[in-house]
């Protein structure tokens, strides 16, 4: 903390009135006053007592000398599970501050897990990426990091994983990343994914299907996370990969039915004029969406035949709301709670 800052917090911050010291608050990062604004003096403390100055974020940029003096003393993390340190860990990573993410290792003082890999890769914070990457347990391969990276949107992450070691990557890589890339909402990110998977892949007799799967997949993948106009612009040239995917139109209406953009239902009306018939497994997919009862009526209103695994997806989820719609005619659940449709995938179907 500077000079200036320490005069502030300790001469001029008390004097102000409440209003205006909550107002200039407002202005600076949380974690820096918790840490380093209030400390300084007594009366700026006692005025700023409220659990959004005091609450650490660590998965926001915490000032690395006050992390350090925390996190290394003696004893700083002898009550925490070893659960709890693996997620000092990952909560550090996230904030991308690597100078934290070296002190949080070193006092949770276990081995780094892939599964911190795969979230550090999500919050595109590339250096932090690099350094969990070179301090972790060797991992094979960053696979399910890149498809982590690309649902989130970050471009330049995945490209430093594509450069780790282009003979690994296949096909397969490509379906993930790029699906996972669409359902996020990314189009332009999907497509280059492709294309660069592509050109690192090499040449064989079946490269051709693999293509139109993977772009098939991606048009899935757009019917969930992006709006119509990029739906029908990438359907315009991709329509015809879809013929190597199973029930794939029973997918592409439960993918944007259960799409979190907000012209979900003009993509429902947009694809059933392109052929796709009304199904059962749409249903599902509302009954996933946290506003269940309204998409299950909109659906109901349009001719659509209601699932009896509808009602078992809503408890699954918790939405007591449109349990107590389907429960008139569907509410029956098995002696163990399960959801009988199983635990699909993305769209509602296994993968082939």
């Amino acid at each position: 903390m500077s000079d200036l800052q320490d005069h502030w917090a300790a001469s001029v911050f008390p004097e102000l009135l409440p209003e205006l010291a909550e107002r200039i608050v407002g202005f600076l990062d949380r974690n820096e006053v918790a840490t380093s604004f209030r400390p300084v003096c007594r009366a700026t403390a006692a005025q700023l007592r409220g659990p959004e100055h005091t609450t650490i974020r660590l998965s926001q940029p915490v000032p690395p000398p006050a992390f350090a003096t925390h996190w290394l003393a003696p004893g700083a993390t002898r009550g925490l599970t070893w659960a709890q340190r693996l997620q000092l860990v990952s909560l550090t990573a996230a904030s991308g501050v690597v100078a934290n993410l070296e002190v949080a290792a070193r006092a949770a003082d276990c081995t780094l897990r892939y599964h911190t890999f795969l979230d550090v890769a999500a919050t595109g914070h590339l250096e932090s990426c690099k350094w969990v990457w070179e301090h972790g347990d060797k991992w094979s391969n960053p696979y399910d990091a890149l498809a982590a990276a690309a649902g989130s949107g970050h471009a330049h992450v995945c490209e430093w994983l594509l450069s780790l070691d282009p003979s690994l990557w296949t096909w397969a890589v490509a379906e993930s990343s790029a699906g996972a890339a669409a359902r996020g909402g990314h189009a332009e990110l999907a497509e280059w994914l492709l294309q660069r998977i592509d050109a690192l892949v090499p040449a064989a007799a079946t490269v051709e299907r693999s293509r139109k799967r993977v772009r098939g997949k991606v048009l899935l993948g757009l019917a969930r996370g992006c709006d119509l106009a990029t739906l029908q612009r990438f359907w315009e040239r991709w329509a015809d990969t879809l013929e190597v995917l199973s029930s794939v139109e029973e997918r592409l209406l439960a993918a944007a039915v259960g799409s979190p953009t907000p012209d979900w239902a003009a993509k429902v009306e947009w694809l059933e004029a392109q052929g796709c018939p009304k199904c059962e497994a749409a249903t599902w997919s509302a009954a996933a969406a946290s506003d269940a009862p309204a998409r299950l009526a909109w659906l109901r209103d349009r001719g659509y035949a209601i699932s009896p695994l509808a009602f078992h997806v809503a408890a699954r989820e918790g939405n007591l709301e449109a349990m107590q719609l389907l429960r008139p005619t569907h509410g029956t659940v098995e002696a163990n709670g399960r959801n009988a449709g199983g635990e699909g995938s993305e769209d509602g179907y296994d993968d082939l």
